[in-house]
């Protein structure tokens, strides 16, 4: 293995290696440092480039985790890793950098000599002459920031809500990875308006539509696996939801930052903020948002094989669905509908379901009910329906089913940006290599290649 000399750069191609790329979204730095080395990178030569102790970086590679913000920000900067790989915002020195940029650009603007050599290298576009580097330079772009009004009123946060309702349906659609970045940037936007003047009319509402772009940037941060990051900005979305006095959008949100520890392995803790969301459920007198965290609770107690208090939660998440109001349902809240249900309903079922037949059948019943009811726009939904769906159809050993279900499934997991389906593609993954027919055999080598690709 050749070892890159100590003050040769490092090639920036690293950083598109999809298993670089992975670990980098994860901050799995460890993953990163071990990778590097197989690269030929010493530890020396990461410790200078980082500002680390060479024995830090050790323990690193080591397998101690990296979580400190401002280490992650040394480690992007000091490689050259561009921001948006490791999911950093931008600092606000960067941002008054990026104005004084957009300043000289304004300042060039006005030259008329500027002006001139502009419509020169147009007229060379046109042509479809080669232009020089200087020409090149000159087309590139900082963009202004918008500037942000002085005083909110209903029309910014109408207009917020469109935005964030776009972005989650595109979120359902193709999954985090596809529109993370622009939520990322729509939330500049919202953040300015906090700071904006607002009548005491206003105020709460534009809390909540802050509150719910930040749950959307949250939420697609833990598609992605990005735990640390997705957990910070769902906090920052119970705040604003407390402020502006909203309980049921405070439950909402509490859904989803318990579903982080969750599909993380923790379902002890998972439980305790489904628990909190409960109360502020009660408090806000929504049925469907009750509905939602009983059967989050329910999943919860799954997972700690606690059959009858998982049970229990769904009935009762059954029962309060059964007082929801069409009318009466906040827009935070809308996504959770009867397939929804289903589908909580079913992946209860289903964890029941590894250890006994009877839960598992329920399961394939609500799982078919689910994909009937769910939207087609929801594919991300789908694609865990369909993965639960064969899994449970091959434990019950009907394979050709099972097989085609799966396949399925992958067709709709290919089209997704999303981490979190595929780490639950396990599940269906053991139950293919359970059984050895060509048909089981192939559907799990497209499942590894497809967990191994990412």
């Amino acid at each position: 293995m050749n070892v890159l000399p100590a003050d040769e750069p490092i090639d920036p191609s690293l950083w598109e290696r999809p298993q670089i790329r992975t670990a980098l979204a994860r901050h799995d730095i460890s993953t990163v440092y071990r990778l590097l080395g197989g690269a030929g990178i010493a530890q020396r030569r990461i410790a200078q480039l980082t500002g680390q102790s060479q024995s830090d970086v050790s323990e690193i590679a080591g397998g101690r985790q990296v979580q400190a913000y401002d280490l992650l920000v040394r480690i992007a900067e000091g490689f050259g890793i561009p921001r948006g790989y490791m999911g950093l915002a931008y600092t606000d020195a960067v941002t008054r950098l990026l104005a004084a940029s957009t300043a000289a650009v304004i300042e060039k603007d006005d030259d008329p000599m500027e002006r001139r050599t502009f419509l020169g290298v147009v007229s060379k576009l046109v042509v479809g002459a080669t232009l020089t580097t200087a020409e090149v330079d000159l087309l590139t772009v900082s963009p202004e920031l918008t500037p942000a009004p002085r005083r909110v009123g209903a029309t910014e946060v109408t207009q917020l809500k469109a935005l964030t309702s776009a972005l989650r349906t595109y979120d359902a659609s193709h999954g985090g990875g596809s529109c993370r970045d622009a939520v990322l940037a729509q939330m500049q936007w919202a953040e300015s308006l906090l700071s904006a003047a607002a009548s005491d009319r206003v105020r709460p509402a534009l809390l909540s539509a802050v509150a719910d772009l930040k749950t959307l940037a949250g939420w697609t941060a833990h598609d992605l696996g990005l735990a640390h990051e997705a957990r910070g900005y769902l906090a920052q979305a119970v705040r604003h939801t407390r402020d502006a006095d909203n309980h049921a959008h405070t439950a909402i949100v509490l859904h989803h930052l318990g579903r982080v520890p969750l599909d993380n392995g923790d379902p002890a803790e998972a439980l305790k903020l489904f628990q909190l969301g409960q109360i502020a459920a009660q408090d806000s007198r929504s049925a469907a948002a009750l509905a939602l965290l009983h059967a989050d609770a329910g999943l919860a107690y799954a997972h700690l094989a606690d059959q009858r208090q998982a049970l229990a939660a769904l009935r009762r998440a059954e029962d309060e669905y059964a007082h929801v109001d069409a009318d009466d349902n906040p827009e935070f809240v809308s996504f959770f509908d009867r397939g929804a249900l289903d589908t909580n309903v079913a992946r209860v079922l289903s964890t029941l379901g590894r250890t006994n037949s009877k839960h598992r059948h329920d399961a394939i019943i609500r799982l078919d009910q689910a994909l009937t009811e769910a939207p087609a726009s929801r594919a991300r939904q789908r694609a865990f329906n369909l993965a639960w769906l064969a899994t449970c159809t091959l434990a019950e050993g009907d394979l050709p089913n099972g097989t085609r279900i799966g396949a399925d499934a992958l067709d709709v997991v290919r089209d997704l940006r999303s981490t979190r389906i595929l780490d639950h593609l396990e599940p269906l993954h053991v139950q293919a290599r359970r059984h050895s027919t060509s048909d089981t055999d192939q559907l799990a080598h497209e499942i590894g290649l497809l967990r191994s690709a990412a």
